[in-house]
């Protein structure tokens, strides 16, 4: 390589390398031939480079074998063109050990060719400093490995704030490989988001924002509807506080939400299949139940058959069921309001059983029942409570044998009061008294096939009473061994007397004074056979079948009532509604709504609509009567 120097080196201090290291061995020497560098004779170079007490003076024979390739070829480029040397490499200890060196050397004197002729140097043992940064290497690595392996997105952002402290946008700052999979964003480190979805929603930044100044962390599901892609995400703040750097870790729920979706989607036709199908049946309902109540109005022997009784008690159940089908589907749309007030559970439970005792006698069966001579105050929709009781009784007589007893008893219990429907029938399996609560449960084929049964009473059962803040628990030692449901309500205690509960629906007398009366329903069996049960009461009634032709009648004649029907095509009853009232201007018209629906929201429309009253069907000739009373004034609205 040129000229070679032979002088030994020599041990010194100062020549500005004593920075670079304080606590190094300082050396000066001639410059050598790579492989002819020699070892300095002070003892501290020795010892460091583990030659104490061995005759060898050749630096590299220290080095570590796998390392003096690299070291040899680093001193060799600062003798041939560097002006300093800085390299690393292991030496091999006689215990066996290993020691890590960082070897730095100035060249000091070059001849007139350039060629190096004196240097400065230090060695160091570098080994603590070198095993602390593998050990951050090595927990780098493990760091990374981890960042990289899981299949959810994660990422550090940085967010960023406007003058009036609000987050406006966020910077990614680190992203593993499953983010640009998961998020369809490439090579986004050092970027914002705004340059990738310009639309993105305010509630990222807000929430992010909200995380990297209370350093509270979240865990929520939200749309990013730009990048096509729903996420569930956790997030928390990464670092110091004013760095408002925030980790978020986030899987890819866009399949799972739409699935959910759909589902619900599913879930909303079902329902309105169901509310259409039980509104539906109730127009071929209301003529066979309006049929049923002319033939008996007209004699003729139809109303001592045996035949009619069993009629009118088949239709009064297919009427329940299609009752209960809709009000499982209001409840579940959140459409059942209750209408609360103090009553008297002893009183309504007397009235349960006194309906049902036809029913039970028919079927053969003895209804018991117990209850205080007190009354038992509670705050609720007596209505819906006497639902409540009334599709328990059914469903006890559904499921015992003629000859079984059936029995209803109340009592108290602190607080709260417990109502027993208790029977002797089928009984259900231990596995299946949770199940049997549930809308549409079969519980098992035995019951089926002895009852059969739609599963909604037992179910709206249990959601009415827990809209009463109460609950409803069903027990059975097995088949045969009957059932006992227990209906558990929390007591009313308060002092004050509590108004009557309204007496139980008794006949209502017939109106006293002819009416003409205009009807109108598309449906001409419906609207034939009302026709002809108010005919039958005495009434005079002209019968049209579609709202345009009752607007005719009425400008022909003017009638002291009119019934319509509300879902007729072309023009809807409650629009007929709104043009007889301009028709009359002013001069007295009752109006009656005949409708298959009837919720607070139907009746409310109704009545902003501007009639004055709403039957729902079917029309019993009690119901017309109750109404014909109510409108003549003769009878409490």
């Amino acid at each position: 390589m040129g000229r070679t120097a032979r002088a030994a080196a020599t041990i010194v201090s100062g020549h500005g390398l004593e920075a670079l290291r304080p606590n190094g061995v300082l050396y000066q020497a001639q410059a050598v031939a790579p492989g002819e560098r020699r070892v300095p004779d002070d003892p501290r170079a020795r010892a460091l480079l583990g030659l104490e007490g061995v005759d060898r003076h050749s630096w590299w024979h220290a080095v570590l074998a796998q390392d003096l390739d690299g070291a040899l070829a680093g001193y060799l480029q600062f003798i041939t063109a560097g002006e300093s040397l800085d390299i690393q490499y292991r030496i091999q200890l006689p215990d066996g050990s290993q020691r890590w060196l960082r070897d730095r050397a100035r060249v000091v004197e070059r001849a007139g060719d350039g060629v190096p002729l004196r240097l400065f140097g230090v060695i160091d043992d570098v080994t603590a400093c070198n095993s602390l940064q593998r050990r951050a290497q090595e927990a780098s690595d493990k760091y990374r490995l981890l960042f990289d392996s899981i299949d959810a997105g994660f990422c550090v952002i940085e967010v960023l704030f406007d003058a009036a402290g609000e987050p406006e946008d966020y910077r990614f700052l680190e992203v593993n490989a499953a983010f640009e999979g998961i998020t369809g964003i490439r090579d986004g480190v050092g970027r914002r988001m705004r340059e990738f979805a310009g639309t993105h929603e305010r509630h990222w930044f807000e929430t992010y924002g909200r995380i990297a100044r209370t350093g509270i962390p979240e865990r929520f599901e939200n749309s990013a509807e730009q990048l096509g892609f729903y996420y569930d995400v956790y997030a928390f703040r990464v670092g110091d506080p004013g760095l408002n750097q925030v980790g978020v870790l986030f899987t890819d729920i866009t399949q799972r939400k739409r699935a959910e979706d759909a589902l619900r989607e599913d879930g909303r036709r079902k329902t309105e299949f169901i509310a259409m199908l039980a509104h539906e049946l109730r127009n071929p309902l209301a003529t066979i139940t309006s049929g049923l109540q002319a033939m008996k109005l007209g004699s003729h022997g139809v109303a001592s058959h045996p035949a009619t009784a069993m009629m009118e008690r088949q239709v009064g159940q297919m009427r329940r069921l299609l009752d209960d089908l809709l009000d499982i589907n209001r409840i579940t749309l959140g459409k059942v309001h209750l209408r609360r007030e103090r009553c008297d559970l002893v009183q309504l439970l007397r009235q349960v059983s006194e309906a049902f005792q036809p029913h039970y006698d028919q079927q053969g069966l003895v209804l018991d029942w117990a209850w205080p001579v007190q009354p038992q105050w509670v705050k609720a929709d007596p209505a819906r409570l006497m639902q409540v009781f009334g599709n328990l009784l059914s469903n006890a007589a559904k499921f015992s044998n003629p000859g079984g007893r059936v029995t209803l008893s109340l009592q108290h219990d602190g607080q709260q009061a417990v109502i027993q429907v208790r029977d002797q029938g089928v009984g259900i399996e231990a596995a299946q008294l949770e199940s049997i609560f549930e809308l549409f449960a079969q519980v098992d084929s035995e019951r089926n096939a002895s009852s059969g049964g739609l599963g909604v009473g037992i179910a709206l059962a249990r959601q009415l009473v827990e809209m009463h803040q109460g609950q409803i628990l069903a027990h059975s030692d097995g088949l045969g061994h009957g059932s006992t449901f227990t209906v558990c309500l929390p007591l009313d205690l308060q002092s004050s007397a509590p108004p009557a509960l309204a007496p139980s629906e008794e006949p209502v007398p017939a109106n006293d004074g002819v009416l003409d009366i205009l009807l109108i329903d598309d449906n001409h069996d419906a609207a034939d056979s009302i026709s002809m049960v108010l005919e039958l009461l005495g009434h005079r009634v002209t019968t049209c079948y579609s709202g345009q032709q009752g607007l005719d009648a009425l400008a022909a004649a003017r009638p002291d009532l009119v019934f319509t029907d509300i879902g007729m095509p072309g023009m809807d009853g409650h629009e007929v509604c709104r043009r007889m009232r301009a028709m009359s201007e002013g001069a007295p018209l009752k109006i009656v709504a005949l409708t298959g629906w009837g919720t607070l929201e139907d009746r409310a429309q109704s009545a902003q609509a501007g009639f004055d009253y709403h039957l729902v069907k079917p029309i019993t000739t009690a119901k017309l009567r109750e109404a014909l009373g109510i409108i003549s004034g003769r009878l409490p609205a």
